[in-house]
């Protein structure tokens, strides 16, 4: 005499496994980069972002942001510079166009599309500079000996914040209280 055993085989799957493995298919689909934002700012490789505005030194200052562009470009970074029409100056920041050609000039973390670290933003004003790291201390002697290098003085109290050598200087440049 045989038994005969049969096993039941589920004809009757429950909707929820179906659901997760649903999930679990669309999680493996989407890249892992796709949770990190992409920046809002990048710039190609060799561009350079200068706005110019009447109080700027509308006469060859493009030319020489230009000229410290070049340079930048060869290290694997892009120069961003906005017209500052309350004190006639330049607001700058240094974007990373290649991270691991910007790792042999300055240091912190160099992602592609960033931003150069300097601790703060490009704009704020902070005089907490022992705070800072020496990542970013170094970095921030970095751009001013560039600007430097190119004719522009770093104003006081704001790494971001450069005059073009010769330009005339309002008062509230150098006059933290008033801004």
């Amino acid at each position: 005499m045989h038994s005969t055993h049969h096993t039941t085989t589920a004809t009757h799957r429950s909707p929820w496994l179906s659901l997760a493995a649903a999930a679990l298919l669309a999680a493996c689909v989407q890249s892992p980069q796709a949770a990190v934002p992409q920046p809002v700012a990048a710039l190609p490789s060799g561009a350079i972002s200068v706005v110019q505005e009447r109080g700027c030194g509308a006469n060859g200052q493009p030319a020489v942001l230009r000229s410290a562009q070049d340079g930048l470009k060869a290290q694997g970074m892009a120069l961003k510079a906005r017209c500052d029409l309350q004190t006639g100056a330049w607001v700058v920041q240094v974007i990373v166009v290649d991270g691991m050609r910007a790792s042999k000039v300055v240091r912190g973390p160099l992602a592609d599309g960033g931003e150069v670290d300097m601790g703060t933003p490009s704009g704020v004003l902070s005089s907490a500079t022992q705070n800072l790291s020496p990542d970013v201390h170094h970095n921030r002697q970095w751009l001013r000996a560039l600007m430097a290098h190119h004719q522009f003085d770093n104003l006081p109290g704001a790494w971001w914040h450069y005059a073009q050598r010769g330009m005339p200087v309002q008062a509230s440049d150098t006059d933290l209280a008033a801004r």
